[in-house]
């Protein structure tokens, strides 16, 4: 009995962290539903002498459904959220490691489950907004794709302690990809005489194939990175720009990798053709 506690004792104290006082504890919109899924806001307020506060975007899909990384191929939708309130200027939108799929339409990166989007909003001036307010729109689908546009509002003025809404919010930062790691990491990526981008990647040997996610923008998209070569140590990817990369100048490209549970994200600048 006592070593089925000990067993357990780390989860139980990880919950009842959760449920210890905070200076900040966050607050949520109601649900709202569409074909689907259901979506809500959460966001913690503003903390006095900070510019950045933490929030996220809540998915809840169904089975079968799915929804779109910021850049989600040739026929997705990617997430697009703007700010209503005066005392926020923007909103950043942060993405865990998508997947890979394919269907007959073509290959799309996203994600195939529930998921929440990160988000750090920033303040406009001095004064701290009562509530967080913002338009979400984004690709719900299954065999069709249902344009989903929504409004929430977050009051962070008045909020009824609530530390599962802050757990959410640090587990879902806690699952966006780190910057490198001794077991994955991205290396370099160049031009390549034919117009294919060559991106590799250091890796540890898995059961797993590295997966590899390039976005330079929704007006400058790519296809699916091929994996050309894969020594165990080292994958090399080819990726097709579906633009005219000698019209491009300069792209600054966000490289999301996964080998397994492993994930790794970062921004490269590659040099005009």
């Amino acid at each position: 009995m006592v070593s089925n506690f000990l067993q357990k004792w780390p989860m139980i104290f990880t919950l009842l962290c959760g449920f210890v006082p905070q200076q900040a504890l966050a607050a949520a919109s109601q649900w709202q539903e569409t074909d689907g899924a259901r979506l809500r806001m959460v966001a913690e307020p503003a903390e006095p002498g900070e510019t950045a506060w933490r929030g996220l975007l809540q998915i809840e899909l169904e089975p079968g459904w799915k929804t779109y990384w910021r850049e989600p191929g040739a026929a997705g939708i990617p997430p697009q959220i703007s700010v209503g309130s005066d005392e926020v200027a923007d909103v950043t939108v942060h993405y865990p490691a998508p997947e890979w799929h394919d269907d007959p339409y073509g290959s799309w990166a996203g994600y195939a489950h529930p998921v929440s989007l990160p988000l750090t909003f920033t303040m406009s001036g001095d004064a701290r907004p009562a509530a967080v307010t913002a338009d979400v729109f984004l690709g719900i689908c299954r065999d069709v794709c249902v344009p989903v546009s929504m409004h929430f509002d977050v009051p962070v003025d008045e909020i009824k302690p609530n530390a599962i809404q802050t757990l959410l919010l640090d587990a879902a930062f806690s699952a966006l990809p780190a910057k490198q790691s001794e077991r994955l990491g991205i290396k370099e990526a160049a031009w390549t005489p034919d117009g294919m981008l060559e991106i590799r990647l250091h890796h540890a040997a898995s059961d797993a194939n590295p997966q590899l996610f390039v976005s330079a923008g929704t007006d400058r998209p790519f296809k699916k990175p091929e994996l050309v070569s894969d020594d165990g140590e080292t994958a090399l990817f080819r990726v097709e720009p579906v633009f005219d990369p000698a019209k491009a100048g300069d792209l600054t490209l966000i490289v999301t990798a996964r080998d397994g549970i492993d994930a790794v994200e970062k921004s490269l600048t590659v040099s005009a053709p």
